[in-house]
């Protein structure tokens, strides 16, 4: 019995003992705040996962060139990037960055003075250099002065020359009893753009252009001479003195037109886009001076064809289109197809563009890519006399002009149609591609401006492409 008792004791100690351990070790457990027990919380009802939402494929684009342009962002740091994408057949805006930066836009201006040309002046539109004279013929004889009308022709070539005196001749004339006068009345006498750097390879701008270069007055010397027909009192500039409009004179001969070359605007476009040539860009600009109020512009004629004239009537474009909406499906831009553009009116403001030349050369231009995209949507709805053939000027990605070595082998090659720019430290596109996935026409700007290397926007440029051509 005692030694029952007894090892009741020692099994009581060694419970008691273990029951004191367990608290300690709760203890333990509570002072570094570790719960021994989950605490007790309220019950929470069972949410239900929403539903992913699907992707429209301009949400896609627009994801995948945000994805593209912060794997870009070490460039961008340092860089600057204008970007803005419309869908001309929806009417949505699929990307826009900086749309209203005024940037350096190279010879992407080009885009400019093209659209503008061809609503202005209109697509039938010719460079006409002619042989004029008020004098009498008198058995082969011309009493008087002959005068050679340039304009700014910059495809003109000796053949032509050529071609003029042999209408020259074919009209009877076989000596010219007064002087051989040049007449450079369509524009001032600046030979240079406002901005031009001076270490450029810059064209001479002359109305008295042959094969590039001002040498036109010289050139019809020497055709004269080899056709026998002499000149009497030599050479001399001066305006010729009588009205005479060379659109009369295509479609009913004016009695002072001897002879004539007529180039049109549309042959003079695609050196201009296709390969970028300066020289027909400044032509096609000064080609906007010749506009009076009749001929569809406000702009009042001045007493000389300057370049001020020509930035007035590409302001008046802009102005234009930049009263236009372009978020309805097109059903605004549509509605005003028909004004005429009398019915424009001006731009201005801190958005405002600066206009400087027609070719881009000048360090003075700034656009905004907003602008761009607004003239490349008003194009579209002047399909045939805008579009069309400014379709058909714009380089080709991976087959022709400036863009034939840029996107070949993707989907981009032979479906962006794009003007490039290229100046010191600037690099743009501007222009057209078509989504292959779904058909819809979209119009692009991308300025990239302050680049160390070309070669780093060309590439941002082209995958920008590439990734809207999908």
């Amino acid at each position: 019995m005692k030694i029952q008792r007894k090892t009741w004791f020692i099994a009581a100690a060694v419970f008691l003992s273990a029951c004191g351990s367990s608290q300690n070790a709760v203890q333990r457990q509570q002072e570094r705040h570790v719960p021994v027990v989950p605490p007790v919380v309220a019950p929470v009802a069972k949410v239900q996962p929403e539903s992913k939402k699907v992707q429209t494929a301009s949400e896609r684009l627009a994801s995948r060139i945000d994805s593209l342009l912060v794997s870009a962002d070490t460039l961008l740091q340092s860089t600057q990037l204008g970007l803005h994408i419309i869908d001309l057949t929806s009417g949505e805006t699929i990307y826009t960055r900086g749309v209203k930066q005024r940037m350096r836009p190279a010879s992407s201006e080009k885009v400019v003075t093209a659209i503008t040309a061809l609503e202005y002046l209109g697509p039938s539109y010719s460079f006409t250099t002619a042989l004029l004279s008020d004098a009498r013929l008198s058995h082969g004889t011309l009493n008087g002065d002959l005068y050679i009308r340039g304009a700014m022709d910059p495809l003109l070539n000796a053949a032509d020359v050529r071609n003029l005196v042999s209408q020259l001749k074919a009209a009877g004339v076989k000596k010219i009893a007064g002087r051989l006068v040049a007449d450079t009345s369509m524009k001032d006498d600046d030979e240079f753009g406002w901005g031009w750097c001076w270490d450029d390879e810059n064209p001479v701008l002359s109305p008295l252009l042959c094969s590039g270069k001002p040498t036109l007055l010289q050139q019809l010397r020497t055709a004269l001479r080899q056709a026998g027909i002499t000149v009497s009192k030599g050479t001399a500039t001066g305006k010729f003195p009588q009205k005479y409009s060379s659109a009369d004179s295509a479609a009913a001969p004016n009695r002072y037109e001897l002879a004539a070359i007529r180039r049109p605007l549309t042959e003079v476009l695609r050196p201009m886009m296709k390969e970028s040539d300066n020289l027909c860009a400044e032509a096609v600009f000064y080609q906007l001076c010749a506009l009076t109020p009749a001929g569809g512009s406000k702009v009042a004629q001045g007493k000389h064809w300057g370049r001020k004239r020509a930035v007035a009537i590409i302001n008046e474009m802009i102005g234009k289109v930049s009263s236009i909406s372009f978020s309805d499906g097109g059903n605004t831009l549509a509605s005003h197809a028909n004004e005429t553009p009398s019915e424009a009116v001006g731009v201005s403001g801190v958005f405002a563009p600066v206009i400087a030349d027609g070719s881009g050369l000048s360090l003075y231009n700034y656009q905004t890519p907003e602008t761009f995209t607004r003239m490349l949507s008003y194009a579209v709805v002047r399909s045939d006399s805008i579009y069309l053939p400014l379709l058909e000027a714009l380089p080709i990605a991976g087959v022709d002009g400036t863009l034939e070595k840029r996107m070949n082998g993707t989907p981009a090659a032979a479906n962006v149609r794009a003007k490039t720019g290229s100046v010191s430290g600037v690099s743009t596109l501007v222009g057209y591609t078509t989504q292959r996935s779904t058909g819809h026409v979209f119009a692009f700007a991308i300025l990239n401006n302050g680049l160390p290397r070309m070669a780093e926007g060309r590439s941002l440029q082209d995958k920008i492409c590439v990734l809207m051509s999908e």
